[in-house]
């Protein structure tokens, strides 16, 4: 295994998607390098891109969640700076993180190359994630019942009735 340090971008690490082929869902983390990461992932035959935004030069390292034969694939590990297992924890851009990946080559419609197959990521400075927040606090609009379920959440399923006959 093979390990590079840098910061994470779009780190997808806690629901496999692939916007490109929803049929091939996988985890992916894309880590901007500085000078010296650049020449060690290309010594390693790894491509390098460069996209001109915040990531700067970068890799990106991807498992996907199903093997060829439809197998699924354990997640990715995710650890804190002490090993401790922080699954679930969403990875903000800019966190400084530890990639450990293997080298596959591949042979696809003519073109070779390699590519980086994610094993984990170790967080050692944690840049939470929060999604934006598209809305404001409106002084005396309208202010509902509190309740305990949350927003999102199935409504409860009652038991009363479960004897009627609907055919």
């Amino acid at each position: 295994m093979t390990v590079v340090t840098g910061k994470s971008y779009w780190a997808k690490l806690n629901q496999a998607e692939n916007k490109f082929d929803p049929a091939k869902p996988r985890w992916s983390i894309d880590v901007a390098l500085n000078k010296e990461g650049v020449k060690f992932v290309k010594g390693l035959g790894i491509p390098v891109k460069n996209k001109n935004d915040d990531r700067g030069d970068f890799m990106t390292t991807y498992k996907n969640k199903f093997k060829q034969d439809g197998t699924e694939l354990p997640k990715p590990k995710l650890i804190d700076s002490q090993k401790n297992d922080i699954s679930g924890t969403l990875i903000g851009n800019g966190s400084d993180v530890r990639v450990s990946f293997n080298i596959n080559e591949y042979s696809m419609n003519g073109n070779k190359g390699k590519r980086a197959n994610l094993n984990g990521v170790q967080v050692i400075k944690l840049v939470e994630y929060s999604p934006p927040d598209e809305f404001e606090v409106e002084d005396g609009g309208y202010v509902g019942a509190s309740t305990d379920v949350p927003f999102d959440a199935d409504p409860p399923s009652s038991t009363e009735d479960s004897d009627l006959d609907f055919e």
